[in-house]
C-alpha cells in the first residue's frame, strides 16, 4: 500500500539505464542543486517531509517528474522545478537518484516501539479485506515491486503521512476503485497511519 503510479515506459529505458550516467558526477546532472536542496543529500529524503528519491525505480521517478510536469498530480514547489525539465533531463534525474544508496533520515524524536511495532504488523499483514499488507504490493521490505509500486522503506514519517492524506482526499472526492491505493488510504484511521509512517521511517531499503 502506497505510491502506485503508472509506469513511464519508452522503447530503450531499460536499456538506456545501464548508460545514461556513466562518468556522470552530480554537478554535471542538471537540477541535481536543486533537488538535493529539498530531497537532501542523495535524495536520502528530509525529516520535515520532502521524500526519499534514492533507490527508487527510475520508469517510477520520471514518470512522477512527468506528472508534476503536466499538473497531473499537484505538487508548486515540484511543478515549478519540474515544467524546466525536458525529458531527457527527467531520465537523467531519474538513473541517477534510482543508483543512490545513503542511509536512511532518522526522525526526532524516535518513534515509540510501541508505535513502530504496530506499523510493522499493518505492513506485514494488513488489517482486515480492506487494508491488505503494505508489502503485498511494495514487496517485502517495502523495498519496491517495478515501476507502480516504488520502494517505501525509509521514507520520512512526515512524507508518509501527507501522502496517505491525500489519497484520502482523493477519496472524498469520487468513491474509488476497489485495490487501489486511495480506496486502501481512505480504510485507514489516523493511528494506522501513524503507524505505518513510523514503521516505514526506521526500515531500511
Amino acid at each position: 500500500m502506497f505510491l502506485s503510479l503508472g509506469t513511464f515506459a519508452s522503447a530503450g529505458f531499460a536499456q538506456d539505464n545501464a548508460i545514461a550516467v556513466v562518468g556522470t558526477t552530480p554537478t554535471q546532472i542538471p537540477s541535481i542543486a536543486t533537488c538535493v536542496a529539498c530531497h537532501g543529500a542523495l535524495g536520502a529524503g528530509e525529516a520535515s517531509g520532502a521524500p526519499r528519491l534514492a533507490g527508487k525505480n527510475p520508469q517510477y521517478l520520471a514518470h512522477a517528474l512527468s506528472m508534476f510536469k503536466a499538473g497531473t498530480r499537484i505538487s508548486v514547489p515540484m511543478q515549478a522545478v519540474a515544467q524546466n525539465l525536458s525529458d531527457s533531463d527527467m531520465h537523467t534525474l531519474a538513473v541517477f537518484f534510482s543508483g543512490q544508496h545513503p542511509p536512511i533520515v532518522k526522525a526526532s524524536p524516535t518513534p515509540s516501539q510501541t508505535l513502530v511495532m504496530a506499523g510493522r504488523q499493518l505492513a506485514e499483514t494488513g488489517a482486515g479485506a480492506s487494508v491488505p499488507a503494505c508489502f503485498s504490493c511494495h514487496a517485502a521490505g517495502g523495498k519496491g515491486n517495478g515501476a507502480r509500486f516504488p520502494s517505501i522503506a525509509g521514507e520520512p514519517s512526515a512524507f508518509t503521512i501527507a501522502r496517505l492524506h491525500e489519497f484520502q482526499e482523493r477519496a472524498q472526492s469520487a468513491p474509488p476503485k476497489s485495490g487501489t491505493m486511495t480506496a486502501v488510504a481512505a480504510a485507514l484511521d489516523e493511528q494506522q497511519i501513524e503507524q505505518a509512517a513510523a514503521y516505514l521511517s526506521v526500515t531500511g531499503p
